[in-house]
Order: structure tokens, then C-alpha cells, then sequence
């Protein structure tokens, strides 16, 4: 019987009611956990519940819970730990362990996982637990030492790893709403922008002054972006200009203009933090700008716009920086539309402006030439694309006298024009008076000088004829000397004269003279004819215009001024008239 009972009683052995009890409790706490864990999907509330429940049971002084957040495990919550340990991160890497992994001053492996040891070690953590969902780590849980000082049981460390089990369908769950939360919120960030570019573009379509596009875009940068920090500069061939300024030190980013424009990488919204590499861009970053965008339209950057902190001092985001590229090419696009409208408005206006320039021209040529007892006299003006200050003129003085003139005006355009009609009314108020040719040169002379500005003056030529006498009283103020020949084919080239009229106020001019015989022919020209070039850049020049007049001298003068245009324009050929072109002919008949 004795023996029986030993037998018994070494077989069923007495059970540990105690360590029954606290198994208990800790499933009924694992079932309370669970169904407060898959009662919610705010990630934070499941983490606290996570972290918190376990450090009250077991009375654990510290803690804190990593999550993954893309390639990393990054602190999501933490307890009793120092601010500083959100600048710590892992790698999954960083922790191969299927299970826990309880530091000890004596383990053997601590100096095998050395970066998680010391990270554990500088902040008193004691157990890491991982959270892994369908095998794949999403998170880890590290706990401190405990308030009693005493180390962790084996039942203990099974509890908090039963814990990170039945948390991970919820922590992954959890993670999933809030990634979907991200999403929807970015996109109704979007949606938002998108109805905001919308309504800008509106704005700046509907107005071509280019400073209300700035202050559009400005107000949509301050309104938008919650900035109070920015620079928009604008460059075109001549010059970079800085067009809108706040916040930054006007000086500085003056100074920095040339090297702004030597950006790299810059094809659309970019960090500054990305340009730290090139040296403009470390000045950037000293001036406290954050992001440069750049002002693309064709190809080429006609400007830059630089923005500084956010007020709310949030980060800049790829949506934003995306928005800000978007903003800034609407605005590119009003800024050039604009640019063309002006140029538009302007190219009209010259227009215009050559049109009564071309007036003018036209109205101060003679409709019709007098004609002259015993000679033959044939002028023309042909125009060239714009409008120049060729002159010519006849002008009946008596029954038996006539002047002949012939000038070019500097410039083009309406100035020019308008002076050739100060020449010709000082010409025809002056010719009529009884005194010396050379005089009444000297008195238009000082009627242009007091006229016009220093960078005006007219090449002139004049001769009046007697036609009793047949002989030319002349003077050439600077002008190509026209070429006198005789009926024997001889040159004569009229040169006596002086300077070019309107450069000083006062000059003795000269007087020549010459005699007509019959045949003789005097041909005046400007100089489109001898400065008329060809593909090569080969002008026609005096040598070519004499020849082709000792061919051509016994012709009327009709047929001799068109047979030095024709050949002139055959010269040319396919190159456009640079000048006008201007002759006058005087031939002797009997």
C-alpha cells in the first residue's frame, strides 16, 4: 500500500495553482488586448495600447515602438525616453532575430548586432520584440528594465511576444487606413491645387499687362505656398532684372543675378538642399531661400523665381514643388504673351511711323520734273524696305535758271523725313535770293545745325543752271561728287564744296563751276547705288558705275537712270535693298 501510494503520488506530481492562475490572467489579458486592438483603426490609439499595457502590467520603466515606413523603422511613439531618440532609425537588416532579443552585459552576441546593442544600451532598453506581419517585419517594440529591478521571466518575454503577435494584424491593418488616409488627403491636396491652378490661369489669361501677372503670381505664392520670402527675376538679351522682391536683402540677390542663371538641374521646382554642390547654391542656402524655380519657354530660361521658409515653417513637398512648376509655367506663358502683345503694339506703331514717313518722302519728291529748255532730265527714288532721306529736286528759279539738288539724310523713319523737310523748306526759301550759291549753302548749312542734334546731318549736293549760258554754278557738301561727262566721254567728278551740312554752325563753302556742251551729261546719285552689295558682300561701286555710264552716256536720261537700276538690281539679286536709290541725270540736248 505504501509503495502503491509512492508510486501515485511520484506520477501525477501536485499542480502550481499559482502559476495556472497567472497564466490565466495572461490570456484573458491578451484577449482584452485583442479585442481593444481590432476595435479601432487610429494607428496611435493601437500603439499606445501596445506599448502601454504591458509596461502597467509588468511595471517597465521605458519603452518605445518603431514602425516601417518604407526602407526603414523609424520611433512612432515612445515612453519615458528622451526627445532625442526620434533621430534614430533602423534597418530590417539591423535586427535578424525571429523572436526577441534580450540584451545582457554578458551575452555573447551583443558585440555581433553592435549597432542595436549600443542603441539599446545608451537608452536602457533591455528587450526588443518584433512585429512581423505574414513573415515580413513591420515594426519593433523595445522595453526598459523593470521598476523592481528584476530581470524578465520566461513567462514574461512569451507574454509581450503573444502581444506583438495579436497586435500585427491590426498594427498592419492600421498602417494600411492611415497609408489611405495619406492618399486621400494628397489628393484632395491635389484636387484643391488643381482648382487653384484653374482659377489663376483665369486671372492670367484674362489681363496682357505684364505687372498685374507679377502681382498675380506674387499673391499666389504668398496664398498658396505661405511664404513671405521671395524673389521673381526676369532676363532678356540686354539685362536680368529683379522684378518683384520680399523678404530677402534686395543687395545680396542683386549681386548673385549673373550666377543664378548657371544653375544646374534646375528643369523644374527644385530644394535649394539640392543644390548645395554648385556655389551658387550654398548662397542660396545662407540667403534662407528654400526652393528655385525656374521660367522655361522654349527651350531657354527668361527667368527665376526663389522662395524662403514656409510661415507655418512645414517642409516643402513634392506636391508643392509639382504646383509650384505648374504656377510658374502659366505664369511664364501670360509673362511672354504679354511680351508679344508689346512687341505687337510696338511693330505697329513703327509701322504707322513709316507710313507717314514714306508720306512725307513721297510728298517732298517732285510729282512732276520741269522741264528744261535744251536738256533732257530725268530723276527717280526707288525705296527701300524702310524709309530713308534721300532727296532730290528742280527747281524753277527764273525762265532761264534751274536748281538741281540732290541729298541723304542720316537715319530713317519719320526723323530723317522730317528732316529732309527741313532741308527742302530751307532749300526753296533760300534759292530764290539773288546771292551766291555758295552763301545760300552756308545759310541751310546753319538752319539744320540749329535744327538738329549732332548725330543728324545731310550729304548734299546743288547746282543751279543757266541755261542762256549753259553753265553750272555748283556746290557738294559732302555728297558722292556726281560725275560730269563730255560728249567725249571724259570724267569729270564735282567735288569743290565743303563738309556735310548741320556739323558745325558755321563753314566757308566753295563754289565750282562747269560748262555744258551738247552732249554732255551730269549724273547725280546717293549712295544705294554704289553701296548696293551682292551675295558675296561686293559692292557695286564707282568704278562699275563709270564704266557702265561711258557705255550708256549718249542714251536719254530716262533710259540711262533705268539701265543703272537694272543693273544694280541684277547685281543683287538676292539680297535685299539695304538703301534707298536715288539718281538725278542733266543732259544737254542743243
Amino acid at each position: 500500500m505504501d509503495k502503491l501510494f509512492d508510486y501515485l503520488s511520484a506520477k501525477y506530481q501536485p499542480v502550481d495553482m499559482t502559476q495556472v492562475n497567472q497564466r490565466l490572467v495572461e490570456l484573458s489579458s491578451l484577449f482584452e488586448t485583442s479585442q481593444i486592438l481590432n476595435s479601432t483603426i487610429d494607428l496611435d490609439k493601437i500603439l499606445n495600447n501596445i506599448l502601454l499595457i504591458p509596461m502597467g502590467r509588468l511595471m517597465i520603466s521605458r519603452g518605445v515602438i518603431y514602425l516601417r515606413e518604407k526602407q526603414q523603422l523609424s520611433p512612432r511613439i515612445s515612453k519615458g525616453l528622451p526627445e532625442d531618440i526620434s533621430g534614430t532609425a533602423f534597418l530590417p537588416e539591423d535586427f535578424p532575430f525571429e523572436r526577441h532579443f534580450l540584451l545582457e552585459n554578458e551575452s555573447p552576441e551583443k558585440n555581433s548586432f553592435s549597432r542595436l546593442t549600443s542603441f539599446m544600451k545608451k537608452y536602457h532598453l533591455f528587450l526588443a520584440i518584433p512585429i512581423r506581419s505574414n513573415e515580413r517585419l513591420i515594426g519593433l517594440c523595445f522595453y526598459g528594465s523593470k521598476l523592481n529591478r528584476q530581470p524578465f521571466s520566461k513567462t514574461e518575454i512569451e507574454f509581450l511576444n503573444s502581444l506583438a503577435n495579436i497586435s500585427a494584424t491590426a498594427v498592419e491593418n492600421a498602417l494600411k487606413v492611415e497609408e489611405i488616409r495619406l492618399i486621400n488627403l494628397e489628393l484632395d491636396q491635389k484636387i484643391q491645387q488643381l482648382k487653384t491652378l484653374f482659377d489663376i490661369n483665369q486671372g492670367l489669361s484674362a489681363t496682357l499687362d505684364k505687372q498685374k501677372i507679377l502681382k498675380l503670381l506674387s499673391y499666389s505664392l504668398m496664398g498658396q505656398m505661405l511664404v513671405n520670402q521671395y524673389a521673381i527675376i526676369l532676363q532678356n538679351p540686354e539685362r536680368k532684372r529683379i522684378e518683384e522682391i520680399k523678404g530677402f536683402d534686395p543687395e545680396i540677390v542683386e549681386s548673385m543675378l549673373d550666377e543664378l542663371f548657371t544653375l544646374k538641374s534646375t528643369s523644374t521646382a527644385t530644394l535649394v538642399s539640392q543644390l548645395l554642390s554648385q556655389p551658387v547654391g550654398k548662397k542660396l542656402d545662407n540667403l534662407g531661400a528654400q526652393v528655385v524655380i525656374p521660367m522655361w519657354h522654349h527651350e531657354k530660361v527668361i527667368g527665376l523665381i526663389i522662395l524662403g521658409k514656409k510661415i507655418n515653417q512645414t517642409p516643402y513637398t513634392q506636391t508643392d514643388l509639382e504646383f509650384l512648376t505648374t504656377l510658374v509655367s502659366q505664369a511664364t506663358v501670360s509673362l511672354e504673351n504679354a511680351r508679344l502683345f508689346i512687341e505687337t503694339l510696338e511693330k505697329q506703331r513703327m509701322e504707322q511711323e513709316l507710313q507717314v514717313a514714306r508720306h512725307i518722302q513721297i510728298r517732298l519728291l517732285p510729282n512732276k520734273i520741269p522741264e528744261i529748255p535744251g536738256y533732257d532730265v530725268h530723276g527717280l527714288n526707288i525705296p527701300s524696305k524702310e524709309v530713308g532721306g534721300d532727296y532730290f529736286d528742280v527747281i524753277p528759279i527764273s525762265e532761264t535758271r534751274f536748281a538741281l539738288a540732290i541729298g541723304d539724310v542720316s537715319g530713317k523713319s519719320v526723323p530723317a523725313s522730317l528732316l529732309m523737310a527741313n532741308l527742302q523748306a530751307g532749300l526753296r526759301l533760300s534759292i530764290l535770293d539773288e546771292k551766291p550759291l555758295n552763301h545760300i549753302v552756308q545759310r541751310i548749312n546753319k538752319l539744320i545745325f540749329e535744327n538738329t542734334d549732332l548725330d543728324k546731318y545731310i550729304t548734299f549736293f546743288i547746282g543751279v543752271l543757266d541755261t542762256q549760258t549753259h553753265e553750272l554754278a555748283y556746290v557738294n557738301a559732302g555728297h558722292n561728287p556726281p560725275i560730269f561727262i563730255s560728249r567725249e566721254n571724259e570724267i569729270t567728278l564735282l567735288e569743290v564744296g565743303g563738309i556735310i551740312l548741320g556739323l558745325f554752325e558755321e563753314f566757308d563753302y566753295k563754289m565750282g563751276k562747269i560748262r555744258f556742251q551738247p552732249g554732255d551729261l551730269l549724273f547725280c546719285y546717293t549712295d544705294g547705288v554704289n553701296e548696293a552689295e551682292n551675295r558675296q558682300g561686293d559692292e557695286f561701286g564707282e568704278k562699275r558705275l563709270l564704266t557702265l555710264l561711258k557705255k550708256v552716256a549718249h542714251r536719254p536720261t530716262r533710259e540711262i537712270a533705268e539701265k543703272i537700276v537694272s543693273e544694280i538690281q541684277s547685281f543683287s539679286q538676292g539680297v535685299e535693298q539695304f538703301d534707298d536709290i536715288t539718281l538725278l541725270a542733266l543732259k544737254r540736248i542743243k
